[in-house]
């Protein structure tokens, strides 16, 4: 890689799916007991509520317990996607052209209307693959989601990837 020309150049447009698989590794991806902790304590209210009984106090833990996990699910699995595909379509994000370049020692970010940000690969926090998008994070919190479509050779998927993980 050198530091006059890119040894790797990307262009996209980041339509709801890859942009909601972005998301779902920058919300969830980092840490995976996080994402099944709160539905192990309903399970165990629940089961502590077994425990006491359901013929006294116990019936209102279980039922406590099953309310927690309805509304884990609800939040997770329905009002979260759709609260981003409402913001997604609602300032069109998919409009507007993003684009990453890989030098030897830092890497530059653009999205169309805004001036190109360079950083170097040492204030890279967390990689993760989905299933359609990689994301990094910067340790300054800047989330860069970047589709696997972006890279039209396998080589060049293959130079990504080597760069950004440690």
């Amino acid at each position: 890689m050198s530091d006059i020309q890119p040894a790797l150049s990307a262009r996209y447009y980041l339509n709801l799916e890859e942009s909601q698989d972005g998301f779902k590794l920058a919300a969830l991806g980092k840490k995976q007991i996080s994402r099944f902790l709160t539905p192990i304590v309903s399970v165990a209210i629940i089961g502590y509520g077994f425990y006491l009984g359901m013929e006294t106090v116990g019936r209102y833990y279980v039922f406590l317990g099953l309310f927690f996990l309805l509304l884990q699910g609800l939040t997770r699995y329905w009002f979260l996607p759709m609260m981003f595909k409402r913001q997604f379509i609602k300032y069109q994000f998919g409009k507007s052209e993003q684009g990453i370049e890989l030098f030897q020692d830092h890497a530059e970010i653009f999205s169309s209307g805004r001036p190109k940000k360079s950083f170097p690969y040492s204030d890279v926090q967390y990689f993760q693959e989905g299933k359609l998008t990689y994301m990094i994070e910067l340790k300054n919190r800047t989330v860069i989601i970047v589709p696997k479509r972006a890279f039209a050779d396998p080589a060049d998927q293959s130079i990504f990837k080597n760069t950004f993980k440690k």
